[in-house]
């Protein structure tokens, strides 16, 4: 397909062959990040089969290592690197660190949290894009857990958090509008505050509900009940994490996400190790390719998309 020279339009690229490639999936980092702290508040060890190996990933070991937890690297059958072996932050166990969090979201929002279980000053940084994400909500909750936070009125990294042992408070309200991460945060490690936790949304708006379900899909695989009946409330019955020694992880850590040359107009891609039940927003991208003309096969594991002869018309979905 050509454009015109002077059409405000660009014309999509197209390829002079159909495409047939196929490719196996690296894990999910929001899954990865979300089971390692979950390993590090466990009741023993855990073993994290096929997880993400990234900055992102490499961040969050760091700083849970930094809180008191072991995490080394052991060998596994997946493709993209080793395995985790985590042994949990110690019980009482009293601290002294720098936490990097780069840019990574998942580290500067549910790291800090975690400085509610232990005793001792943590300070957090970033990159210099990090300073200028919000923050303001996880260090409001923390202050309502009786946490000493030093931020020099900022609301953004870097700042100082100063806990006495673990907190006695059960209850925080807080508006993430701003983020989902702010909720997840604080569901991680609310099973572990001696009367668990309730967290209770005030804002009108709330982005990424389908993050904070995965959330809590991972805190009852390890056991933990939360109470989610009512919108915009979730209360953590206190308890314990389960380990997941031995335990495989791979479905649940194997990433939903769609490259981009699988929407070619003509060809076929087949990706290995989709999982058949995911709670991954981009699960929903082989349904919403199917609108558009594809065809969508899945078969032992491996997610076939074809193009045929070539789709190009338009689709309405409720997820687009």
């Amino acid at each position: 397909m050509s454009t015109p020279e002077n059409s405000p339009h660009w014309s999509a690229p197209e390829r002079a062959q159909p495409l047939r490639h196929s490719l196996s999936l690296p894990g999910s980092k929001s899954l990865t990040n979300r089971e390692l702290v979950l390993a590090a508040l466990a009741e023993g060890p855990s073993t994290i089969r096929r997880p993400l190996h990234s900055r992102d990933t490499a961040l969050m070991v760091e700083a849970l290592r930094s809180l008191g937890a072991t995490i080394t690297e052991v060998p596994g059958d997946g493709a993209f690197g080793p395995d985790l072996a985590v042994s949990p932050i110690p019980e009482g166990f009293e601290v002294s660190a720098s936490v990097d969090c780069g840019l990574a979201g998942t580290v500067m929002r549910f790291v800090p949290p975690l400085a509610a279980l232990v005793r001792g000053t943590i300070r957090f940084d970033g990159d210099i894009g990090a300073r200028r994400r919000p923050m303001a909500t996880t260090l409001h909750a923390l202050t309502q857990l009786g946490l000493e936070v030093d931020d020099e009125g900022r609301d953004t990294l870097p700042f100082t958090i100063t806990s006495s042992g673990p907190s006695t408070h059960s209850a925080v309200s807080i508006d993430a509008s701003g983020s989902s991460q702010f909720v997840s945060g604080l569901l991680l490690m609310g099973a572990k505050l001696p009367q668990g936790l309730t967290v209770t949304h005030t804002g009108s708006h709330l982005p990424s509900l389908p993050h904070i379900e995965m959330t809590l899909s991972c805190l009852r695989a390890r056991g933990v009940e939360v109470d989610s009946s009512t919108p915009g409330v979730w209360r953590v019955a206190a308890g314990t994490h389960r380990c997941s020694r031995c335990r495989d992880r791979t479905r649940s850590l194997q990433r939903s996400t769609v490259p981009g040359s699988t929407a070619d107009y003509r060809g076929k891609v087949s990706i290995e190790g989709w999982p058949s039940q995911t709670t991954q927003v981009g699960a929903d991208v082989p349904r919403i390719l199917e609108h558009f003309g594809a065809t969508v096969t899945l078969s032992d594991s491996t997610l076939t998309l074809d193009g045929g002869m070539g789709w190009r018309h338009g689709a309405d979905h409720p997820r687009c």
